[in-house]
């Protein structure tokens, strides 16, 4: 487990270096992870007072109260700052590693187990700034919003880590489950309810089909049936203080609000083919080009082989998560590509339990022979990987850097000339950009946890465009575009549900008897498209941005 924590530790801290190049950290901080940041962030100087009361308070009450806590706990360590919160990635690599390596342990030799760590520690889903450096370079098509986003700072990849250690110790140990089995798998199941709230009835269905799973495989056993109520009773004790302060309710107007009031702008409207194959075209994306072919081949064999009962009831439970969640998450309307780490690591899992189940039981001399090839093959291809990132990084194009650039440069000179006008319990007007007005936010957080709000992103479209700008300017300062909206659109999210209210806001702010005085101008300078072009070569945006601020009489 040390080993697998080490390595995990190596992993992060390489991808981080790659992310702070050309990734994520080389940018303002961007949605939708910089919500889960500038919470974490207000945490950690809580923290930091020693308010430790305040600070549970905003946890408990915040999107991702476990996620969030490990962002501000990184920064305990480390210091303020987006990169130390970056390495909280950690706690969703280790325990991965750690059971890709327990699996395939059970089933197979040691050395087959090394390899099997080192290939899922650079698969894309878990070193996502090196695969995505290396595939952008090589192929020569850029798209940031599907290769360096699977590294924003949200909390799904965590999440369904602490779903499959809440299923995994069930599967493994289905023939004689102990207590501590039950324990340490509602224990985990409530840290996946805690790491992301708004899928909890997901990481729930799950396991309590694991608990029934093994329940009805012991034929309902007395001894079995006690076991689950344990576990039941420690994932309800542990998830009570969370649910009696508001934590399910919360969650609930969360659902309603996505599913009902913003229904009009997170909809993709996707058909049926495009919502069936929706997260089944990520794989590639998310175990890489090559490797997915191995995966779907060598899933497909596994197959037939759990047809044919080669495997045991471990590879049915993993094969029975795929199947749940890519049905679940292709049902619902509405989906973001994270969420595909849903079905690709259930996938994983399936395909390394599987196939080492095979080899270690029916070719188990042969894999004992191979194990020095296997360790050797295995070190060559990760050699290669990062070599081919690193080549990458000494040869990025220099206009891709200066756009990243920029958006980090212009964002933290906005925030801090907005300082001196606005206070933490004030608001300015936003405009879209990298992130804001999120990253925004987040910059401006002062020492007591505290950040100015803004008007509203998400709105409501029962509320009048009038009374929108009304909202408006009760804020001292509103950021604008010289570009009409529709053109910021291109480059930036505007959803159009959303650009009648940003231009009446940009229009009255202008206007002569608005009372706002133009303050400062910023300008982004061929800006590369956040979706798929040729790296390097690209019919680049260019955008005005301008601070205006009501400055106080006198």
């Amino acid at each position: 487990m040390l080993a697998c924590c080490a390595v995990a530790a190596a992993v992060v801290a390489v991808d981080a270096y790659f992310s702070a190049q050309e990734g994520y950290l080389s940018r303002a901080p961007d949605y939708d992870g910089v919500s889960y940041l500038g919470t974490s962030r207000s945490v950690y100087f809580l923290l930091h007072a020693l308010h430790f009361r305040t600070a549970l308070s905003e946890l408990n009450s915040s999107l991702a109260p476990l996620w969030i806590a490990a962002l501000a706990f990184q920064q305990l360590i480390f210091g303020d700052g987006t990169w130390q919160a970056f390495t909280a990635r950690f706690w969703g690599v280790a325990p991965l590693l750690t059971l890709v390596y327990w699996i395939v342990r059970t089933r197979s030799s040691r050395p087959l187990a090394v390899a099997a760590v080192g290939f899922t520690a650079v698969l894309p889903v878990v070193s996502a700034a090196v695969r995505a450096s290396s595939r952008e370079f090589i192929t020569g098509q850029a798209n940031y919003g599907e290769f360096f986003s699977m590294e924003d700072l949200r909390p799904d990849f965590f999440a369904i880590v602490m779903v499959l250690c809440s299923v995994v110790p069930l599967a493994e140990h289905y023939r004689a489950p102990r207590r501590s089995t039950y324990v340490v798998s509602a224990v985990f199941a409530a840290a996946s309810v805690l790491a992301k709230p708004s899928t909890a009835p997901f990481s729930l269905l799950a396991w309590g089909l694991a608990v029934g799973a093994v329940w009805l495989w012991h034929r309902r056993a007395a001894s079995i049936t006690r076991l689950s109520a344990l576990g039941v009773a420690v994932l309800a004790l542990l998830l009570a203080p969370w649910a009696i302060k508001g934590g399910v309710s919360e969650t609930v107007s969360r659902y309603y609000e996505i599913a009902v009031t913003y229904h009009a702008t997170y909809n993709l409207g996707l058909g049926l083919l495009d919502s069936v194959t929706y997260y089944l075209v990520r794989l590639a994306t998310q175990l890489g080009q090559i490797e997915v072919w191995f995966v779907i081949v060598g899933s497909v064999l596994l197959a037939f082989a759990l047809l044919r009962r080669w495997l045991e009831f471990s590879e049915w439970m993993y094969a029975g998560l795929f199947v749940l969640f890519y049905s679940s998450f292709t049902i619902l309307a509405n989906k973001n590509s994270l969420v595909g780490f849903w079905v690709t690591l259930p996938l994983w899992i399936f395909f390394v339990a599987g196939a080492s189940r095979l080899l270690g039981t029916r070719w188990a001399t042969g894999v004992t022979r191979a194990s020095p090839f296997v360790l050797a093959g295995t070190a060559a291809y990760m050699v290669v990987i990062y070599a081919l990132g690193a080549f990458a990084l000494a040869n990025w194009p220099v206009d891709e850097q200066r756009s990243n650039a920029q958006l980090l440069t212009v964002t933290t000179q906005l925030a801090d000339a907005m300082r001196p006008y606005v206070s933490s319990n004030q608001c300015f007007a936003y405009a879209p950009g990298p992130g804001w007005p999120a990253s925004i936010e987040y910059l401006m957080t002062d020492s007591s946890g505290k950040a100015p709000g803004s008007t509203p992103v998400d709105i409501d479209p029962s509320i009048s465009v009038n009374d929108y700008v009304r909202y408006a300017t009760s804020c001292p300062a509103a950021i604008v575009y010289r570009e009409d909206i529709s053109v910021v659109a291109q480059q930036f999210i505007a959803y159009p549900v959303r650009q009648p209210y940003l231009r009446a806001v940009a229009e009255w702010v202008r206007s002569p008897i608005s009372g706002y005085t133009l303050d400062r101008s910023w300008q982004f300078t061929d800006l590369a498209s956040n979706g798929p072009h040729t790296l390097g070569r690209y019919e680049g945006l260019t955008l005005t941005v301008d601070l205006y601020v009501r400055k106080p009489s006198g």
